[in-house]
């Protein structure tokens, strides 16, 4: 009589990250197990799901959006407005394919968010982390970090001394709040990532910005998932034409402190003109990871009601800006043409430009666009 013994059921520590991922519709008796994970187990959890989706692959920027929900009062647009949120979520995955989105607003609005990704989970594109914005104009300041966890966020934004800006070591180490709050988060399995706010009057280097980051990070007693990097602040537009006001001198960071920890900075160029590729790709020059397009990225009103609206930007924008296409083309062929394609193309043109189709010499220096009506020059 041979015995055959019952295989082992255990799951190695490294496989729960990759088993996480898989389809909860189809392996109910497994997601079931996840769901008992321990506070520090789900906190792990989303320290590494930050890590991978804020990371830099092949050296391309990520690319996050702030977004502000606004609660409506009326219980009728309350109602309607789940499915907004429900709409908006889809198109951040599948159409803007943001990195990860930071969410200003109810505790409910992220709950019905956080749903709809989850949705996706087995598929591609996956489930994007969610971050709440503490107190970031209509977030929530007295929100708990339980509610946070429960409704499906895997991190919380935390402003280092409320927002004051720093220009010292010194100053990180005055914060009385952050290990506090870095825990709490944990606790409920949640991660922490915290936002320097730096002075736009002072001039930091690389040994500056790592030293701001270590302070911190001795502060937290271990290293933030994700650390956001702001110059000044927060401004109003100058009436949606020159950005948040001023040049910005930004803070390079160092290519040590990049391999370690993902350093992120904050766009708050108003869209229209190219403002905010050229403001992401200057981060990108001075060595950060990604950027976190704020909510002053929007034209007009930031805590704009239309979702609809707000959905349609970011996937335009997020979209342009993570094209590969190139932007100027030209073509040589070794191959002999049965046309002479230059000579064709340049006929093609000249009678465009003889029909009056692209305007006068009258018309040089004016624009079609109507920023009225919401025309804008590029992101």
């Amino acid at each position: 009589l041979i015995q055959l013994k019952q295989p082992s059921m255990k799951v190695p520590t490294a496989a729960v990250p990759l088993l996480f991922l898989l389809n909860c519709a189809t392996l109910p008796p497994l997601c079931a197990a996840l769901s008992t994970l321990s506070p520090s187990e789900s906190a792990q959890l989303a320290y590494g799901r930050l890590r991978e989706s804020l990371s830099s692959l092949a050296n391309k920027a990520t690319l996050s959006p702030e977004i502000i929900i606004p609660e409506p009062t009326d219980p009728t647009a309350l109602l309607l407005q789940a499915s907004e949120v429900t709409n908006l979520s889809n198109r951040m995955r599948n159409n803007a394919k943001a990195n990860a989105v930071f969410i200003s607003g109810s505790v409910n609005s992220i709950r019905s968010f956080c749903a709809e990704q989850e949705t996706a989970r087995g598929n591609f594109p996956s489930p994007l982390p969610v971050i709440f914005c503490e107190s970031s104009y209509g977030g929530e300041e007295s929100a708990d970090f339980a509610d946070i966890a429960e409704a499906g966020a895997s991190g919380v934004l935390h402003c280092l001394l409320e927002g004051k800006e720093i220009s010292s070591v010194e100053d990180i180490n005055a914060d009385t709040k952050l290990l506090s709050a870095f825990e709490a988060a944990r606790d409920n399995g949640i991660q922490l990532i915290p936002e320097i706010v730096l002075s736009r009057e002072a001039t930091f280097d690389e040994a500056d910005v790592t030293a701001f980051v270590e302070a911190v990070a001795e502060k937290c007693g271990t290293e933030p998932a994700v650390v956001l990097l702001t110059v000044g602040t927060y401004q109003n537009e100058d009436d949606n034409k020159g950005g948040v006001g001023g040049e910005v001198k930004l803070p390079p960071v160092a290519k040590t402190l990049k391999k370690r920890i993902p350093i992120l900075g904050s766009v708050r160029e108003v869209a229209g003109g190219g403002r905010i590729g050229s403001s992401v790709n200057k981060f990108k020059e001075c060595g950060y990871t990604g950027t976190i397009l704020r909510c002053e990225c929007l034209p007009g009103v930031r805590m704009n009601p239309d979702l609809d609206f707000v959905g349609g930007f970011w996937s335009a924008a997020i979209g342009d800006l993570k094209s590969t296409k190139s932007k100027t083309f030209n073509f040589r062929s070794k191959v002999s043409l049965d046309k002479d394609v230059p000579m064709e193309w340049y006929n093609y043109q000249k009678d465009i430009m003889d029909s009056g189709a692209l305007g006068g010499p009258d018309d040089a220096g004016v624009t079609p666009l109507d920023s009225g009506s919401g025309d804008y020059q590029g992101f």
